[in-house]
């Protein structure tokens, strides 16, 4: 049974396991509860005890966790980086809400939810298919709607916010500006992804590139 759990973790990357999960314990516990969970753990999937065919996968992402807070030092900084990541979210979430509501209609002039303004997007000359540039690869990915997205030009001096809306690609930086929208330009992943037919919206970093 722990190592068909350990095994559904396999999958995620190991810089976002969330280490209390792995070792099926609430976060609250102390570092000696922490140790008794990985020392259980450890008995019933290390390679050598169990017959599992997959118990040196599921031994993998036991280590993996565990490393992350091991002692106290890493717990804390653990701890720490997911304290950011979670303020980071909320104002990730505010951010998206605010742009649902200023780019979700069809007037080219958008409202500023901060200035309470409007603000111009331009429709680009560009095809969806080769919208957003990649310095990864040095090339062009496609843009689905509802992507959004930053691209950097002048040395980095410049940044642009664009969108895919109705179809078309346009440049949303006045918008961006007045927001203080403050996205990593020229990424491989697509940063966010707007979902106007059901109000939400939701960072799209992992799911495609």
């Amino acid at each position: 049974e722990e190592v068909g759990r350990l095994l559904a973790l396999a999958e995620v990357p190991e810089e976002e396991l969330n280490p209390f999960e792995v070792l099926g314990v609430e976060p609250e516990v102390s570092d000696a509860e922490l140790r008794k969970a990985y020392r259980r753990l450890a008995v019933l999937v290390h390679p050598d005890k169990s017959q599992h065919p997959r118990a040196e996968v599921a031994f993998k992402v036991l280590r993996a966790g565990w490393d992350r807070v091991s002692s106290p030092e890493r717990r804390r900084e653990y701890e720490t980086k997911r304290l950011a990541q979670s303020e980071l979210a909320r104002s990730v979430g505010a951010f998206l809400s605010r742009l649902q509501e200023d780019l979700g209609g069809a007037m080219s002039a958008r409202a500023g939810s901060r200035c309470g303004g409007r603000h111009r997007r331009f429709e680009l000359d560009r095809d969806p298919q080769r919208a957003r540039y990649c310095a990864e690869c040095g090339g062009l990915h496609p843009a689905e709607e509802g992507d959004l997205w930053a691209e950097s030009s002048l040395l980095g001096l410049r940044i642009t916010y664009m969108a895919r809306m109705d179809g078309r690609v346009y440049d949303i930086t006045e918008w961006a500006g007045c927001q203080r929208v403050g996205i990593s330009p020229d990424t491989h992943r697509v940063p966010y992804h707007l979902s106007f037919g059901a109000r939400a919206a939701a960072p799209a970093g992992r799911q495609r590139s």
